[in-house]
């Protein structure tokens, strides 16, 4: 009886099992990569979240995350890249959260001034909403998608540059320069 050796998917490489999973798709090979380092996701997740049911579901959406972002990137060293990704992934859910704070805050700020002046602070509201949209429109197309996608959208600079295929240092101006003239246009 002739029998086949076969490698345990645990003895891959890191970059054999990502080979193996971008030429088949088969998620297997990226559920072994992935629980390699499971612990150090897991860790990233406490350092910055600082909250473990926070860093458990930061676990799940990061192996989302890599199964599609391992597609579109070129990968020479997983353990660091998927280190930055957790990273990058967990201060996005902080700038989120710290975002929706500020919101929550100015609802009720705005909310105890409507009821003291409700229809002033209504016509000043829908004039400062008229004024930015017309403001928005004046931007050059590239100002005026970058900021849209940075601060309506929450993308990061790192994202609109990949998306919009310009270096993240190009995006940066567009945005800076984009605020600007919005500021500008707005006080005028």
């Amino acid at each position: 009886m002739l029998k086949i050796w076969r490698r345990n998917k645990k003895d891959f490489s890191d970059e054999e099992l990502l080979n193996l999973y971008l030429k088949s798709g088969e998620q297997s090979h990226m559920g072994v990569l992935f629980e390699r380092y499971m612990e150090m996701v897991y860790g990233v997740g406490l350092k910055y979240l600082k909250n473990a049911n926070l860093a458990e579901e930061a676990v799940m959406n990061i192996f989302e995350e890599v199964m599609e972002k391992v597609k579109k990137h070129e990968i020479i060293a997983f353990r660091g890249w998927l280190y930055v990704l957790s990273r990058n992934h967990c201060l996005m859910q902080l700038r989120k959260e710290k975002k929706n704070r500020k919101q929550d805050s100015a609802l009720k700020s705005m909310y105890s001034t409507a009821q003291m002046h409700p229809v002033v602070e209504e016509e000043n509201n829908e004039k400062r909403t008229n004024r930015l949209k017309d403001c928005l429109e004046k931007l050059s197309a590239q100002q005026k998608d970058c900021v849209e996608m940075f601060y309506y959208q929450e993308y990061s600079y790192k994202e609109i540059a990949e998306m919009k295929k310009e270096s993240v240092g190009k995006i940066r101006s567009f945005i800076q320069n984009g605020r600007r003239n919005l500021k500008n246009c707005i006080e005028k």
